[in-house]
């Protein structure tokens, strides 16, 4: 198959898309990725790509395409502009470059007016697009004080139920996605399929804990969405004889913020903040947890989007360790269905401060815990399990006639 995949971020920026364009790649497939300038990491465009540099260039068999973008920088305002300008740039690419394909898939992160150029190139080329859908439109603005009332949401809803409309199929990584795409973007039900995200399995050696630390990690972004402040609040009111530490690995948009409410609510000594660090800094890590820590603000804060299953879940599914989560919706479901460790309602700080107490006072009680979660990962989650999914759902899209 010739593939066009049309998403805002890829390498050099971290994303599960270059894993999924590269192993279409290693599967005979001819993969071309439209794509914006890495600024995501760093918030600024790298040197080595400014100055129309590296705009086309060939990465483990990955043709790629970059469009100008304005960087993320931070605030508000940049992050628009950085948005507009992907959109409108690749809009226009879509309309002039010379590409060809079988199928477009489109990578659907933060927001939806990425989609543009997918669907640009689906009408230009009368091929079937694909839109795999992780972020929920409009219902993620939420997380930035819009609201339905607002003119803003309202036109990026119209917006929405276009891009949406437009696609053959939909991808959906949390089942309870397809409810507010049916009912809001009104999205017909027999164009919605399930596609949990895939994770690299954590080659992690299980090792008995012999310190008499009881150790809790939470890797990943640190932003608003993902509400790390309700651990630091429940790590306060945690009362126990035993020693612990929570060991916090990533970096994001609320990183100092949280590193201050720790040193307000005095419980440096509780944990520890390391910053953003390699993949493979967190496999040596890993086998000294006892636990991992899950938490996404309500969505009284963040709309539908609570109902997202972040994708570090998958990896600490896989490494076979137990899941103490604050959080609602299809991850908690999953925690509960696999019993693989405790889901407390999001933003409870009690409730995880409870929980988190009940494994450090008796963590005999959560021994299958983490051995429920690697099975659930392999029947899941598993990287070649998804990508044969993923790669049938693109050939049978190829197969069926275009309207």
């Amino acid at each position: 198959m010739k593939i066009i995949i049309v998403g805002q971020y890829y390498w050099p920026d971290d994303f599960l898309v270059n894993d999924i364009a590269e192993d279409l790649v290693q599967r005979g497939h001819q993969v071309t990725v439209l794509t914006g300038l890495p600024d995501y990491t760093t918030n600024h465009v790298p040197k080595e790509f400014k100055g129309f540099r590296r705009r086309h260039e060939f990465h483990n068999g990955v043709e790629i395409i970059r469009v100008p973008i304005i960087a993320r920088h931070t605030g508000f305002f940049f992050r628009v502009l950085n948005y507009l300008s992907f959109y409108i740039n690749s809009s226009i690419y879509a309309h002039l470059i010379g590409l060809n394909a079988d199928v477009i898939l489109s990578y659907q992160t933060a927001p939806i007016l990425m989609a543009n150029a997918a669907i640009i190139l689906k009408k230009r080329l009368h091929r079937p697009l694909f839109l795999y859908c992780l972020d929920i439109w409009p219902d993620q603005m939420k997380i930035w004080g819009v609201y339905e009332k607002s003119p803003l949401f309202k036109i990026m809803l119209r917006y929405s139920r276009f891009a949406y409309g437009s696609a053959d199929l939909v991808g959906i990584t949390s089942e309870p996605f397809r409810e507010y795409l049916t009912e809001v973007d009104k999205v017909k039900s027999g164009r919605i399929i399930y596609l949990p995200q895939h994770a690299q399995r954590m080659q992690v050696k299980q090792t008995e804990n012999h310190s008499d630390t009881v150790n809790f990690i939470f890797a990943g972004n640190i932003g608003y969405q993902q509400n790390v402040e309700c651990i630091l609040k429940a790590a306060a009111q945690i009362k126990t004889n035993r020693k612990f530490l929570i060991h916090f690995y990533g970096g994001g948009s609320d990183y100092q913020l949280c590193c201050n409410l720790a040193r307000s609510l005095d419980i440096m000594d509780r944990v520890k903040f390391y910053g953003r660090v390699p993949r493979n800094v967190l496999a040596e890590v890993y086998p000294r947890m006892d636990a991992f820590l899950l938490t996404l603000c309500p969505a009284s804060r963040i709309g539908f989007a609570a109902n997202t299953v972040p994708a570090k879940f998958q990896s600490y599914l896989s490494a076979g360790k137990p899941v103490i989560a604050a959080i609602d919706g299809g991850a908690g479901d999953i925690i509960k269905e696999c019993q693989c460790g405790i889901a407390v309602p999001a933003d409870d700080e009690q409730a995880l401060a409870d929980a988190m107490t009940s494994f450090i006072e008796h963590p005999e009680r959560y021994k299958s815990c983490g051995e429920n979660g690697k099975q659930y990962f392999e029947k899941n989650y598993e990287k070649k399990i998804v990508m044969n999914k993923l790669e049938k759902i693109l050939k049978t899209l190829i197969c069926q006639p275009q309207e």
